[in-house]
């Protein structure tokens, strides 16, 4: 029998998942059925297909005749290149017929933060021209004839300025010609292998009549609305995950939640805003995060996030208070 914690929620959820909350989050996006809308509005030769034709056009399988060094999640770099891991590497095909290799090489990223230390949108490009160069890398001697698009989206939700809140950032490789006579309509098809897409959601996921249907469709995930058709316009496919999308945001909720439950508990003591910061490291080491993790956590909490500074000091102080 389950019991609940003052936030309501089972307190047994976050053991029974059997996965850590990031895990349950890549999960979640490696889906096909959670990728083919988002494919459906950023793909041009996507947006006329059926969602259940997408799906099948998206190769997540081992089995799929890919190169598995430009597959892998994991990348390693040469020399001294930062080492780097997608959150959600897919290879997808293009609907004219079967190729050796995919279409195109799909990057999905939670990001929960917009400032995180780093510029995202240099980190995009960076990622783009990693997976670029792993395919003339381990492609052959006819690499070059080889290389695929690379798609990278990167979704956004915490600290993001009111005036980016619900908008899409596009960036692609394009050019031109200085004769004004030349098409370069072809050139760029063979030029144009990098596609950026910045999606900024609101913090309290508002979901708006005029939103994007991709923004629409993201904030309908995360206020566990899938299924409700007047949150997300694909709400009879994405019924389908709407169980474990349930899941998934409900232990977001509950990391929060709970958190906050503990430092109230001890902030007459502790000094009231230590206390609930105490709270939610506590919980989050139960639940084995690295420092790492837990300093992201705490800089990018929906209600009052840190700043790196804080993060690193209120861990420190926690460490050392805890410190057998």
């Amino acid at each position: 029998m389950d019991t609940f914690d003052n936030s309501g929620v089972s307190k047994n959820i976050i053991k029974e998942s059997g996965l850590t909350y990031d895990q349950k989050f890549k999960q979640l996006f490696a889906k096909k059925v959670f990728i083919a809308p988002v494919l459906k509005n950023i793909i041009p030769e996507y947006k006329e297909l059926s969602l259940e034709t997408i799906e099948t056009l998206i190769n997540t399988r081992s089995d799929i005749n890919v190169n598995p060094q430009v597959y892998s999640n994991d990348d390693s770099g040469k020399g001294d290149e930062t080492e780097t891991h997608y959150d959600v590497l897919a290879d997808c095909a293009l609907p004219d017929g079967e190729t050796v290799y995919a279409g195109f090489f799909l990057d999905l990223e939670m990001q929960r933060e917009n400032q995180p230390g780093y510029p995202v949108p240099k980190r995009g490009v960076y990622y783009c021209c990693r997976l670029i160069s792993r395919q003339v890398e381990n492609l052959g001697e006819e690499a070059y004839n080889q290389i695929k698009p690379v798609y990278s989206v990167w979704i956004l939700i915490n600290n993001i300025p009111k005036y980016l809140q619900n908008s899409i950032y596009k960036a692609e490789l394009t050019g031109y010609s200085n004769k004004k006579s030349i098409d370069v309509s072809r050139i760029n098809s063979q030029a144009g292998l990098i596609h950026l897409y910045l999606v900024y959601l609101s913090e309290d996921f508002n979901v708006e009549e005029n939103n994007d249907n991709l923004i629409k469709y993201l904030q309908s995930v995360f206020t566990k609305q899938v299924d409700n058709p007047e949150f997300n316009p694909y709400y009879k496919y994405s019924g389908k995950i709407k169980k474990e999308v349930d899941e998934i945001m409900t232990i977001r909720e509950s990391f929060e939640a709970r958190g906050e439950a503990r430092g109230e508990a001890r902030g007459e003591a502790r000094g009231k805003t230590y206390g609930i910061i105490e709270g939610k490291i506590e919980l989050l080491l139960e639940n084995e995060y690295t420092d790492v993790k837990i300093i992201e956590v705490l800089t990018t909490m929906k209600n009052n996030p840190l700043t790196l500074e804080q993060a690193e000091k209120s861990l420190e102080k926690y460490h050392k208070e805890h410190s057998v």
